[in-house]
């Protein structure tokens, strides 16, 4: 379990507000078709490019690939979204293009995300994320 201290939380913040700093842009734009995934260069990109710019510099700073797994969802609106997420011993926090900071997966959650799949904590292969079904 990746222990999250002050230092850690300043530089996954830091690296989220960074990369979040590009301009959004589809990829249809950029590559004339409607998905490319590559890390956000740049002249911008959409949300699965922010969400593996963002790993591959966590990446170079140190942090273990266990921790730094890509995600999908879909959002409150409907539309479909790829973030990173970063699992601590504090818990699993998302570093979104659509939020300033690292978000708290189940405060996501609660706010309507609805996640489809996970990278593997091993870094090989994606799997389905089990849906916690809440109490009326």
């Amino acid at each position: 379990m990746l222990t999250l201290g002050e230092a850690g939380w300043a530089e996954i913040a830091a690296v989220n507000t960074e990369v979040n700093r590009r301009p959004y842009r589809v990829d249809l734009d950029l590559y004339g078709k409607p998905d490319h995934w590559t890390p956000i260069g740049p002249a911008g990109g959409d949300c699965e490019d922010y969400a593996l710019r963002k790993q591959a510099e966590l990446l170079a700073k140190g942090w273990p690939l266990r921790a730094l797994r890509l995600a999908t969802c879909w959002v409150e609106t409907g539309g479909y979204h790829a973030v990173l997420t970063v699992d601590t011993d504090r818990g699993t926090y998302v570093l979104d293009n659509r939020h300033p900071e690292p978000m708290p997966w189940d405060l996501l959650t609660r706010l309507g995300y609805r996640w489809d799949r996970r990278q593997a904590a091993e870094g090989r292969g994606w799997v389905k994320v089990a849906q916690v079904q809440r109490r009326a």
